[in-house]
């Protein structure tokens, strides 16, 4: 075997159910926002969805099983990640060899027995892509050093990222010394960057000359001075992929995540997205058609999640993908701009393999689309909708609770819509202020102060947003919500598992129901939702 030169750990279980596990149920109603409608109350413990499948399926929980079984197990962090892949493919074509980590939580055993056999210890990488706070961090880095205390531990990805870009440079510090962080990266498209280092820790070079780093000469983390590179911006790497036989691959089923695009075109008030990519950037579309090739002819893949934000812009250029993905037996999903769908689109979209697509709706009213700055309205959404519904092309569809200008008045807009617009699965979250969004800079105008889950405006407040997120949950009776935080993977992800979209449908109402009588304080588990779901998995 090749000597691994880095251990890419691409993600974890980042939902820490047992902490919430530990609250008092008692006094629920201090916390029930935090909770629902995203877990379950079950055996004792607050569980995500798929562990409440786990259950009936397997005996156990996620967190009771041994690595072995975690394996087998539904957990929306075993579906193989788009940054794994994608950094050990770039890493490759420069002789730098990876053992990729899909999920720690799943796949420890592996990365404890790919660096106990390395002679020269590599690097252990953590991507912070899908981090909301340092606490993943700290307990990521801990139990890495419960058993490798000498492990060279570097961070990178959109968290470190984020915290770099606004200026907290000091909390990273703290981080590194606290967590024993040998190296960090901040950089939004680090691939360069990381090729940079480790070949330079190889050929033991100054590493001055890596851009976009924090380091540590040494382990003394105490003493040691902190040193800073230079900042640099990098562009995206579009390439095609063309090493997928070369890489482990024993935590892929039949999905991949992939990209053909980065940044976006559209300027949302309410996103950082086009503002940290620094434009809106694609791939040749004959480099696609190689990545779709060479994905095919060297692995078992016959569905893919592409992960572009604007998939279908230009128009242009979506036919011709289009077209190329009409000639190969594959399934996809992705994210959709609806607003731009007709006839002629959506028929070519269903026989080019696409099965369920992500709409970011945001909200089904017209002034708070302007206010969005979202060039769009609700017109358009419902002739997009309409399209999709006619091909058989399953919709998912985000909504923001809260936007500034949003009243009871649109948010009844919202649930009028999500009832009747033909959309198969609904998402609703509060709406969430950041500083580097366009609506930050307009915050006077809409009396909108505070930043992040904290904030209040002319017309709501977070803790109304939420109230109000719970009651449409509440009413809704003819459109079937799923979490937010993985609504288009979870549904990926499952059908890559053999369920088949009515199954899927089947299980999240029945998941719905035991989650609208909680949210009335009835946790009994004697209610006919949990014998019905243990009914739907009994031939799975």
């Amino acid at each position: 075997m090749d000597e691994i030169d880095i251990i890419f750990i691409s993600q974890s279980d980042v939902a820490n159910y047992n902490e919430y596990s530990k609250l008092p149920l008692e006094r629920i109603e201090l916390f029930k926002e935090l909770i629902y409608p995203r877990m379950v109350y079950f055996k004792g413990e607050f569980h995500s969805h798929l562990d409440v499948y786990n259950y009936y399926l397997h005996g156990q929980f996620y967190k009771d099983a041994n690595y072995s079984k975690r394996k087998k197990m539904l957990n929306i962090w075993n579906l193989p990640g788009f940054n794994g892949i994608h950094i050990a493919d770039y890493l490759f074509q420069h002789n730098i060899n990876s053992k990729i980590i899909n999920n720690f939580d799943t796949n420890w055993d592996n990365l404890c027995s790919t660096y106990e056999s390395c002679k020269v210890k590599p690097i252990i990488a953590i991507s912070t892509t899908f981090h909301l706070s340092h606490s993943e961090i700290r307990r990521m880095s801990k139990q890495i050093l419960s058993v490798f205390p000498n492990a060279s531990i570097l961070l990178g990805g959109a968290f470190i990222n984020e915290r770099y870009i606004n200026g907290e440079h000091a909390e990273l510090e703290a981080t590194m010394r606290k967590n024993k962080i040998r190296y960090i990266i901040h950089s939004f498209n680090s691939e360069i960057d990381l090729k940079n280092l480790i070949l330079s820790i190889k050929e033991n070079n100054n590493l001055n000359n890596v851009n976009n780093l924090f380091y540590f000469e040494s382990n003394d983390f105490i003493n040691s001075k902190l040193y800073k590179t230079k900042e640099i911006w990098n562009n995206p790497t579009l390439s095609a992929l063309n090493s997928l036989d070369h890489l482990n691959q024993e935590f892929i089923n039949n999905t991949l995540q992939i990209r053909s695009s980065s940044g976006c075109p559209f300027s949302c008030a309410f996103c950082s997205y086009p503002t940290t990519a620094k434009g809106f950037h694609v791939q040749e579309i004959v480099s696609f058609k190689k990545t779709i090739q060479h994905i095919l002819s060297t692995t078992k893949i016959n569905k893919l999640i592409f992960i572009d934000d604007t998939f279908n812009v230009p128009k242009t250029r979506f036919i011709e993908i289009l077209k190329i993905l009409k000639k190969y037996q594959i399934e996809w999903f992705s994210f959709l701009r609806v607003q731009f769908i007709d006839n002629e689109i959506a028929k070519l979209m269903r026989e080019s393999g696409c099965r369920a697509v992500y709409l970011g709706i945001e909200s089904a009213n017209d002034i708070i689309l302007q206010n969005m700055n979202k060039k769009a309205t609700k017109a358009q959404f419902l002739n997009g909708i309409s399209f999709l519904k006619k091909y058989g092309i399953l919709s998912i569809a985000a909504f923001i609770i809260g936007y500034p200008g949003e009243n009871d008045s649109t948010i009844e807009e919202d649930a009028s819509f999500i009832e009747n617009s033909g959309i198969d699965f609904y998402t609703l979250k509060e709406f969430y202020f950041m500083k580097q969004t366009s609506i930050y800079n307009e915050r006077k105008k809409y009396g909108l102060t505070g930043t992040e889950h904290n904030w209040n405006h002319d017309t709501m407040s977070y803790q109304l947003a939420s109230q109000k997120k719970s009651e449409i949950f509440l009413n809704i009776k003819d459109c079937i919500f799923i979490d937010p935080d993985t609504s288009l993977w979870a549904v990926a992800y499952l059908f890559d598992q053999g369920f088949s979209f009515e199954k899927i449908k089947l299980l999240q109402k029945e998941i719905n129901q035991i989650m609208y009588e909680q949210m009335k304080n009835n946790f009994s588990e004697d209610l006919p939702a949990y014998q019905n779901i243990k009914l739907l998995l009994t031939n799975h």
